[in-house]
């Protein structure tokens, strides 16, 4: 014969679902597990998850070790990289200038009368200095004007003039030269 089967209830049945306890004890039992549940999903996800990013972040410090050798490997060569930039700039700034300095030597070399001829010549950035001889006084007073007439020459100063028999008129001339004044070439 099978034996009898005996049910103990501990908490009771008797208006336990009427108590705040029993109202606490129904909710934990049915709600509270998926609660608790879903936590320990959300646990392990995190705990999984966290390999992930270990990988990423050892992978990133990896990239970034090595970017850091390859730009202290070319740090020379920035270097190299940022003077040839610096002298290009210096030189598109100096060439406009040069070109402007060459335009008037050549106009002055064409209004040079035949029996003037130059000792030196000397023109750096804004200032022209000028030794010559004129063999005649025609010559120099020819020159004077012509050189009077080109407008970027401002300033225009003769001194240490000399008359010899032998050599004619030996003199020097200083001038300022305005870049920004137009050379006009008649």
């Amino acid at each position: 014969m099978p034996a009898n089967q005996s049910n103990v209830n501990l908490i009771g049945n008797d208006n336990l679902s009427r108590t705040p306890f029993g109202r606490i004890l129904a909710w934990a039992v049915t709600y509270g597990r998926y609660i608790m549940i879903g936590t320990e999903i959300v646990v392990l996800l995190a705990f999984v998850s966290r390999f992930s990013y270990d990988r990423k972040n050892s992978d990133l410090n990896e990239e970034i070790a090595q970017k850091q050798a390859i730009l202290e490997t070319n740090a020379g060569l920035e270097k190299t990289i940022r003077k040839i930039h610096a002298d290009i700039s210096t030189v598109r700034t100096v060439l406009p200038q040069s070109k402007a300095m060459i335009e008037l030597i050549e106009h002055i070399q064409s209004i040079i009368p035949p029996d003037v001829y130059f000792e030196s010549l000397s023109a750096t950035g804004n200032s022209l200095s000028i030794e010559a001889i004129a063999g005649t006084t025609q010559g120099f007073s020819q020159f004077l004007a012509n050189m009077n007439a080109i407008k970027r020459l401002k300033n225009l100063e003769v001194s240490q003039v000399r008359r010899s028999q032998l050599s004619g008129t030996t003199f020097q001339l200083k001038s300022d030269i305005d870049h920004t004044v137009p050379l006009d070439k008649e």
